[in-house]
């Protein structure tokens, strides 16, 4: 049992490390194209657009069929991208280093901003507003907001108030913030299932391989398996962590790591994988000694046309089988390897009772329970 068991260990430790060169590849990428700033300002633009709805602001819906105007979201593109910029460049959501960065840009200063509470978005617009009443009791959202959009004069709409819009977002924010988070995650699931086909081709990671060489050799399940603290701490770095974990991390919470960082652990990830010696790569890859044989580059007997196609499918189905394992995810693996330790734990903690137990059957001394029954038992 142990021989499938440290298999199974190794794989899942290997599998981990691959998973985490691919979720840095993801992050960089995500970074790189500022894949949850869109998604804020793609959030924020439907909060306002379902605002200006609600209150059938004639700009977006038709006065006389009640529906929305068939071209409500390019006329309101403007005025509505224009609120949403406003909100993402307020000084008090940015570090004075970023800004200055950024310079005084709305559009450049809205990308640097992946997270927003509702409470934050009712007070920048608060700070927006304009009072229209002597005593400053009524207040009203700046008519750029909701108004004036292609070509159009920007017009005060008295329905803008700060307190209508307040219990707006206090109502629908939660419902938009769990489907901006219900992108973003499909948009990074297609992403990852992406790099890992072309971690999986450019790297040729094919499972079946790997699974074959750890079962037959225990040096290098022993050479893996020697990794696993580096492999966890680098999991730790990227903000990897199981899926109980990820239930209890607060909304927005996000790994803080840089692009240096995030190309320091690809590094470091690839180095475990090289270092393994499971025929990852093209240099030592099989399929490629095999075809070598086959035109006679080689001292290797050369297959058969059958045996090369028949070779070739495994191989190929290799590469799916790596593609569907890491497609999977970090979290995943990282619970799998971490069950499978506390297994292996407990079954060596189960073979040391048993050879302490046949020990002392060996020695002639009698089982504890036996002793007890014999100094209990009347002459």
């Amino acid at each position: 049992m142990f021989p499938l068991l440290e298999t199974a260990l190794a794989f899942a430790l290997i599998m981990l490390t691959a998973s985490l060169f691919v979720s840095a590849v993801v992050q960089v990428i995500i970074n790189v194209g500022r894949y949850r700033s869109c998604v804020l300002t793609h959030m924020l633009r439907s909060l306002m657009h379902g605002f200006r709805t609600f209150h059938k602001d004639p700009e977006v819906v038709d006065p006389v069929t009640g529906h929305p105007a068939p071209d409500a979201l390019s006329r309101s593109e403007a005025c509505e991208m224009r609120f949403v910029h406003e909100v993402l460049a307020d000084p008090v959501l940015h570090a004075r280093s970023a800004k200055l960065a950024a310079g005084t840009d709305p559009e450049q200063l809205a990308l640097l901003v992946e997270y927003i509470d509702a409470d934050d978005l009712i007070a920048i617009a608060a700070g927006a507003s304009v009072a229209v009443d002597a005593d400053g009791r009524e207040r009203l959202l700046p008519g750029r907001w909701v108004s004036g959009g292609q070509g159009g004069a920007v017009v005060t709409k008295r329905y803008a108030t700060l307190e209508q819009f307040s219990a707006y977002v206090r109502r629908w924010f939660p419902t938009l913030e769990g489907t901006a988070s219900q992108t973003f995650k499909q948009r990074a699931r297609r992403l990852t299932l992406l790099v890992s086909m072309m971690v999986v081709i450019l790297f040729n990671f094919d499972g079946f391989q790997v699974l074959a060489r750890l079962h037959q050799n225990g040096a290098s399940r022993a050479q893996a398996v020697a990794q696993a603290d580096t492999v966890m701490a680098s999991a730790a770095r990227l903000g990897e962590r199981t899926p109980a974990q990820s239930t209890q991390a607060a909304p927005g919470e996000l790994p803080d790591v840089t692009l240096e960082d995030l190309g320091l652990e690809m590094q470091k990830t690839a180095t475990v994988l090289d270092e393994a010696k499971l025929g990852i790569g093209w240099q030592e890859s099989w399929i490629v000694a095999r075809f070598c044989a086959y035109r006679g580059d080689s001292l290797a007997a050369p297959p058969t046309s059958l045996q090369l196609l028949r070779d070739t499918l495994f191989w190929l189905a290799g590469l799916a089988f790596s593609c569907g394992m890491l497609s999977l995810g970090a979290p995943f693996w990282v619970t799998t390897f971490s069950r499978l330790i506390q297994m292996r734990n407990e079954v060596q903690h189960r073979k040391r009772q048993e050879s302490a137990s046949v020990a002392r059957a060996a020695s002639g001394a009698l089982p504890l329970p036996a002793r007890e029954r014999a100094v209990a038992r009347p002459s």
